[in-house]
């Protein structure tokens, strides 16, 4: 079993010994991995559906772990205890539904040490929020497969050092490493945002001028980072 390009650097962020829930886990290709390779004791798989486990189930009998790796149906965190893992996975999930799967935990997400979480979308306000209750940024990456960009972000337990909200936001270890795809991100934001106000522009409804006005704002933060990032390229 070959991990993606993806998987295989979310595995990179889980330290050796760790007690995982790997959430939305799918076909358990990570956990199976995880084992296999001794970086993982135990895992719980997790996933919402009971197709993806039945695969996940074949997988992990076919590899022998249905002794280490626990398949477990339910939403998000809430298929563990307090205390029973130390490091959860989330990936290929939206930004704002990994928000709410911490949020809905409870105690199970604050006996967490880390979390590594591979947002599909609006990674941004992930961020912001992370920092604001009590998670700081450990360290992240860019990858590329099948020529589209996914951030992995690795936080844990602590205060985030980076004071600057608009740089936590597009994500601080990255912009510190000069990570090379992060130009790529941000352009890509930008092109986005620019055709969604084009497209707003072309309205004269008061709501749509409001949203306008934040996608704007949106705009102002990536191309002030972009300057930033350009400016350090030179130097």
């Amino acid at each position: 079993m070959r991990l993606t390009k993806r998987l295989m650097t979310i595995a990179k962020f889980i330290s050796t010994g760790s007690v995982v829930a790997d959430i939305g886990t799918d076909h358990a290709m990570l956990p199976v991995y995880l084992i296999k390779n001794g970086i993982s004791e135990k895992v719980i798989a997790g996933d919402l559906n009971k197709g993806p486990l039945e695969m996940a189930k074949k997988n992990v009998i076919e590899a022998g772990f249905l002794d280490r790796i626990f398949l477990r149906q339910g939403n998000g965190l809430e298929i563990i205890s307090s205390g029973e893992v130390d490091t959860a996975v989330i990936s290929g999930m939206g930004g704002s539904t990994i928000r709410e799967i911490i949020q809905n935990a409870g105690s199970a997400a604050n006996s967490l040490k880390k979390m590594v979480l591979q947002p599909m979308n609006d990674s941004r306000r992930l961020r912001k929020w992370l920092v604001e209750n009590g998670w700081a940024i450990d360290d992240e990456e860019i990858v590329e497969e099948d020529s589209r960009l996914y951030e992995i972000v690795c936080v844990v337990r602590g205060v985030e050092k980076t004071m600057d909200i608009d740089i936590v936001s597009v994500g601080p270890r990255l912009f510190e490493k000069k990570h090379p795809l992060l130009l790529k991100l941000i352009r890509n934001e930008l092109e986005n945002f620019n055709r969604i106000v084009s497209d707003m522009e072309k309205s004269a409804l008061s709501k749509t001028i409001l949203k306008r006005s934040e996608v704007q704002r949106e705009i102002d933060v990536l191309e002030r980072i972009e300057k930033c990032l350009l400016l350090n390229a030179r130097q």
